[in-house]
């Protein structure tokens, strides 16, 4: 049996080279435009401008982030949350264009206030 000889000739390595760079281009294209970086500024007794911002892939991640957090601040300050003006964590795109807010307000019943 004789084997057949392709016809088609190899793509050189600077060919090669090149759609290989063209394909990391178009994955680093795509990538850039698939995150969106997210900024999460708290409100508490002070202000806490984000400029560092965090990179996600859709909405539903930033609004989880944000729900988480809420969480981290009431669970670092606990006692500092009650009795004080209400915090909130507010989250802006790049542009600065806020997207959603969270508040988060303790207000104690009077009964609760005998207890302490």
């Amino acid at each position: 049996m004789i084997a057949k000889m392709s016809a088609t000739p190899e793509p050189s390595s600077a060919s090669q080279r090149a759609l290989t760079t063209e394909s990391a281009q178009a994955l680093a294209q795509r990538w850039c435009t698939i995150l969106a970086l997210y900024y999460f500024h708290t409100q508490t007794e002070t202000r806490s401008t984000d400029s560092d911002g965090i990179d996600l892939g859709t909405p539903r991640e930033a609004r989880a982030q944000a729900i988480i957090t809420c969480g981290q601040m009431l669970k670092d300050s606990p006692d500092a949350f009650w009795g004080t003006r209400p915090w909130a964590v507010v989250v802006t795109d790049a542009k600065g264009l806020i997207l959603w807010e969270l508040s988060m307000d303790g207000i104690s019943s009077p009964a609760g206030l005998a207890l302490d």
